[in-house]
């Protein structure tokens, strides 16, 4: 039987009611990214990656991870790191800060991150990776789900999914999301679904399908094989209206995709200030490719300094592609 997108799902005691969401994407996924996917239809959320050590030490800028509003929920907040009890700590933190959903990734392949025993490296550490599970399932509330997220293996040939998937849900896990590369393979090559559906068949809670998903023929084909839902990540940036898509609705008319940049934009602003500047550099071209912008103004909004420079490339974007409309 075909699985509607937007066709309800639960997750532990975690009720949706769509089976697209957003990924969690470290230094993408901040509250403006989020309340954008979220105005194109994105169901769950998810804050970026946040380290569980920065929690537990009271770092004052892992700590501005935690902040969402009552227009993000239902939320996920994504936790990693590789000691349970500091797991526990920051997990106790996200609940108090509003988390509807608590995920440990798994599946983070950077070296930083493998390198502390942490991230992909726990596919190699079963009885760990089952240990934090357990550590955070312990100190969360019955109806906040907590689930994981994991790549297929460490490298080719090693299984890690068919190994550590099941010792997950023993410990607690409510749902598995899966990447299907390995951590050596880093973001390169083709996302090899075929583990997902095997994954799907040997786990009795959800499995969501990451990687690759880029268009609603993406979408139908992982729910189509077993997939219980999609997480769409590097392809909603400057394209946050493929949730929408996924769904079933046409692509927006230009007047309505410049008027999410512009509105993305100034949220950035607002919350971010100076910062907004860096941080939206990388969403330029990603715009240009989904035909917001074109090359000129993509170099422009590259070249602002500030906040003032960026809304007056804006603006006279603005007037531009208003008289283009207009046919002057």
């Amino acid at each position: 039987m075909t699985i509607a997108p937007d066709s309800p799902l639960a997750i532990g005691g975690l009720q949706l009611d769509r089976r697209v969401t957003m990924a969690p994407m470290a230094g993408v996924t901040t509250p403006a990214f989020r309340r954008s996917v979220r105005r194109w239809g994105a169901g769950l959320l998810f804050t970026e990656m946040i380290s569980s050590c920065g929690i537990a030490y009271q770092n004052r800028r892992t700590r501005e991870y935690l902040v969402c509003g009552p227009e993000e929920h239902p939320i996920g907040f994504q936790l990693f790191g590789a000691e349970p009890d500091k797991l526990a700590v920051a997990a106790e933190a996200c609940v108090a800060a509003g988390a509807d959903l608590i995920d440990i990734n798994m599946a983070c392949p950077v070296r930083k991150v493998v390198k502390t025993g942490a991230g992909a490296a726990l596919l190699g550490d079963p009885a760990l990776a089952a240990a934090i599970v357990r550590a955070v399932r312990a100190v969360t509330p019955d109806h906040i789900p907590v689930t994981v997220k994991i790549r297929s293996g460490l490298r080719s040939g090693h299984e890690g999914w068919r190994i550590v998937g099941p010792q997950l849900v023993e410990a607690g896990a409510a749902a598995i999301c899966i990447h299907p590369r390995t951590a050596s393979q880093l973001y390169r090559g083709d996302a090899d679904h075929s583990v997902t559906f095997a994954l799907a068949e040997l786990l009795p809670v959800p499995v969501i399908a990451s990687g690759d998903v880029g268009s609603r023929a993406d979408c139908l084909a992982l729910l189509d094989g077993g997939a219980a839902a999609v997480m769409a990540a590097r392809a909603a940036l400057g394209r946050p209206w493929i949730f929408a898509e996924m769904l079933g609705g046409p692509e927006p008319e230009h007047a309505a995709r410049f008027k999410e940049l512009t509105l993305f934009v100034e949220e950035s602003l607002i919350a971010m200030g100076s910062r907004a500047i860096g941080y939206l550099r990388q969403f330029w071209p990603r715009f240009r490719a989904s035909g917001v912008i074109d090359k000129d103004a993509a170099r422009s909004l590259m070249g602002a300094q500030d906040a003032a420079q960026l809304r007056a490339s804006l603006a006279a974007l603005s007037l531009f592609y208003t008289g283009a409309a207009k046919g002057l």
